[in-house]
């Protein structure tokens, strides 16, 4: 399994001499693991880490008719859970841990925390709890620091210990990959731990970062390797391929404006290009602010990063269907327990192999369907959602920038 590689001394090219593994926990592997088909547990949680409940396909009488969940490149996602009774408020509570386990596995494959239940007698027919990984939490979590001449990744280590105390996280600086570049300044003016950590990911280049199944806040180089869990033969491993190509929304010359001002009243950094993509595609410009900048080594830094992906087409593909279980030569059966760490490989009906990152993986789970799973990798086209959330980002960052400019311009 690809999360059991190592990083050598908290740097991504293994400068120091000391191993560690890397996002492996529980004390189990594969080998040792009873897998059970179409299992399932969900386990409530007291803050002081004691059951309050478990909801198990191995209980009868159990309340639990389904459940869905999806794991996403920062970590636990979305989650809902429907009951055909309604569970008591000493068993499932508003802000409550849940935490889910699939094939009988020790471990959990997610976690995360109730946003909202229905109440206390209602007449439904049946009841439905959504939830959230805790990597939600990061909204509530303001950060303000003026971080100059400090390595990314030492930015990162303060705002984690800061999620540690106001969002109930657990802190492993083992997942806090050394990212050898020392930003000049950077600056944080009350904006949540979700855009500061985007924001440190592009500075460190090709960087990803969440909070994984045990609630640890990680921060480490985005795995190009192919997960060997996740290679699949159409018609063999799953049901359907759908891969999509778009070139809508490639941008080569991206001008960028920081937080510092210049004699004119300017707030122009840097500007980035792609000579290749240029000659391709024509020039495409895009105006990006990037309001916790002061300097344009810094700034150039960050837009090359948004180069990576903006001036090319994006490449995305959606696989339904896909078996999870797989049989041993002894008679057992082993699962794949897969996590957006490394890239799919999918290998069509003509023979072709496809490669891409695995961005998001789509579990449901019922007592009459079993256990099921779709798989998104790659760049998905942009949704609705994804467009409102990028204009109020976009207002946002220009918010910042004029604050920068009225406190220099004073």
């Amino acid at each position: 399994m690809s999360k059991g590689n190592l990083l050598y001394g908290l740097y991504s090219r293994g400068q120091y001499i000391h191993a560690g593994l890397i996002g492996l926990a529980g004390g189990y592997t594969d080998d040792q693991i009873g897998y059970l088909p179409d299992r399932y547990d969900m386990i409530a949680y007291n803050k002081d880490g004691t059951k309050s409940a478990i909801f198990s396909s191995g209980v009868e009488g159990n309340a639990l008719k389904s459940l869905k969940f999806e794991i996403v490149e920062t970590g636990c996602g979305k989650a809902d859970f429907v009951f055909s009774r309604l569970p008591t408020n000493a068993e499932l509570s508003v802000d409550q841990r849940i935490d889910i386990h699939l094939y009988n596995d020790p471990r959990p494959w997610w976690s995360g925390y109730i946003l909202n239940c229905p109440s206390q007698g209602s007449t439904a027919k049946e009841y439905k709890y959504t939830a959230h990984g805790y990597y939600n939490k990061l909204d509530a979590v303001v950060i303000f620091a003026d971080f100059q001449g400090r390595e990314v990744s030492n930015m990162v280590s303060d705002i984690a210990r800061q999620a540690e105390l106001k969002a109930g996280l657990n802190y492993s600086s083992n997942l806090l990959i050394n990212t050898n570049y020392i930003a000049s300044r950077i600056q944080f003016d009350g904006v949540t731990a979700k855009d500061a950590l985007k924001q440190l990911s592009d500075f460190a280049i090709d960087y990803v970062y969440g909070v994984d199944e045990y609630r640890r806040l990680f921060f480490r180089p985005r795995n190009r390797e192919v997960n060997e869990q996740a290679r699949f033969w159409v018609g063999e491993h799953q049901g359907s391929f759908e891969p999509v190509d778009d070139a809508e929304k490639i941008y080569n010359v991206l001008p960028i404006k920081g937080a510092a001002v210049d004699g004119n009243g300017e707030q122009w950094l840097a500007t980035v290009e792609d000579a290749e993509s240029q000659l391709r595609y024509g020039i495409r410009e895009k105006v990006l602010t990037l309001p916790s900048a002061y300097s344009a080594a810094d700034a150039e830094r960050w837009g090359k990063n948004q180069l990576l992906s903006m001036s090319k087409p994006a490449l995305s593909a959606k696989v339904g269907e896909i078996q999870l279980p797989y049989p041993l030569a002894d008679g057992r059966f082993n699962v794949r327990k897969m996590w957006t760490d490394g890239e799919a490989v999918i290998t069509d009906r003509a023979g072709i192999a496809h490669q891409y990152p695995i961005t998001k993986l789509k579990y449901s789970v019922s007592a009459d369907k079993g256990i099921k799973c779709d798989m998104e990798l790659g760049k998905q086209p942009a949704e609705i959602d994804t467009y409102l959330a990028e204009l109020s980002r976009y207002a946002k960052d220009l918010e910042l920038l004029q604050a920068a400019a009225t406190k220099q311009l004073k």
